[in-house]
């Protein structure tokens, strides 16, 4: 089942106006029943959409952020970061937990032990497909804006010089 573990994406705002820090880590199963992982302080800047375009596809803003987010770490690493562990072994080990904020529960994922996730390439077809599916998996945006929001990634030319180093020790110290 393709859904988000975690619940929605807490930000806050760097010193520029369209970037964005996740205070919380990520956790995304996509269709081949693997665990994506996406740590806390990585920078986003949520949908990039053109100001002169986002009357169509939605504000940058809009929806929830954790499609995007999933995205933009890919998107920047050219990889991505599988939990080695299931879903009930890192809930067993409390890794994965819910806790109530404001009278409401939400799922969030605590620091993982590297040593339980593995760093993986990922293409930019494969990136832009499990976008496609992570904006599905909300149930919240209609499909034709989905299948707009995926065909719109194919011109995210920036791919092919955005390539950063990943290094899993720096996870949890600073912003990546």
């Amino acid at each position: 089942m393709v859904k988000f573990i975690t619940g929605k994406a807490v930000l806050a705002q760097d010193e520029f106006l369209d970037n964005w820090i996740t205070l919380h880590n990520q956790l995304f199963q996509d269709k081949d029943g693997n665990l994506y992982f996406v740590p806390r302080f990585f920078k986003t800047d949520g949908y990039t959409i053109p100001n002169y375009l986002a009357f169509i596809g939605g504000s940058k803003m809009e929806y929830d952020l954790r499609p995007a987010i999933q995205h933009d770490f890919e998107c920047k690493y050219h990889k991505v970061i599988m939990v080695t562990k299931t879903l009930d072994e890192l809930i067993d080990e409390n890794y994965v937990k819910e806790i109530t904020k404001n009278d409401t529960k939400i799922t969030i994922c605590e620091d993982i032990p590297i040593e339980y996730l593995k760093v993986k390439d990922t293409t930019f077809n494969q990136a832009n497909n499990r976008f496609k599916r992570a904006l599905k998996s909300l149930g919240q945006i209609k499909p034709w804006r989905i299948n707009l929001m995926r065909f719109a990634v194919n011109f995210n030319i920036s791919w092919a010089f955005s390539k950063k180093e990943l290094e899993l020790e720096k996870f949890y110290k600073t912003t990546i």
